[in-house]
């Protein structure tokens, strides 16, 4: 008899890649950057990492992620550490085994529009703090809710829903986070 499990390996390895790659380059890579990041990864960049996410309290959210997260750590594919300033929150680092977990999802990360996908996640996300993250995968989220039922939406009905979602962010700050991903193409708004 043979056993064949489905381990989703990809999705390992993808958390210890984003790990690896923003170890220098991201502010404080935790919990709720992940979150976003994978987010972004799947809704901007159309590739699907094999999580399903809704509208939480911080931005879009799966507890799937979190739990893959638990899994990772507890392979050593990643280290997490509370983070005891005043930011708070949690350090996901490259843990020891972090290199073998790239390598079982080898032939997801080394797929040509993945790597790149991820790179340009990096180059174009890598340096935010969470909370700019969550406000960004907060716009593309609206966005493609309201598109997914067949509405565009302009830039003041986008930023006036997002700022019912997420009072504690001034209306300039959307305003600008809004304009700041129109300008990239990563939404599509109405004129």
């Amino acid at each position: 008899m043979h056993i064949k499990l489905d381990i989703p390996w990809r999705r390992y390895a993808l958390i210890a890649e984003l790990a690896k790659r923003l170890e220098d380059k991201s502010p404080q890579f935790g919990k709720t950057a992940l979150q976003k990041m994978v987010y972004i990864l799947q809704d901007v960049y159309g590739i699907d990492c094999g999580y399903d996410f809704e509208l939480y309290t911080y931005g879009p959210f799966t507890s799937q992620l979190l739990q893959d997260l638990d899994l990772v750590e507890h392979m050593g594919g990643v280290s997490i550490r509370p983070v005891l300033s005043s930011t708070g929150g949690y350090e996901i680092q490259p843990g020891k085994q972090a290199d073998l977990l790239r390598e079982k999802g080898a032939d997801f990360l080394n797929d040509r529009r993945v790597s790149k996908a991820i790179s340009s996640l990096a180059d174009e996300f890598g340096d935010l703090w969470a909370k700019d993250l969550e406000l960004r995968s907060t716009i593309v989220y609206v966005e493609r809710d309201h598109r997914r039922q067949g509405k565009r939406l302009s830039s003041d009905e986008i930023i006036h829903v997002v700022k019912q979602v997420k009072p504690k962010f001034t209306e300039m700050e959307i305003r600008e986070a809004v304009e700041e991903m129109k300008f990239k193409k990563y939404i599509d708004l109405s004129s």
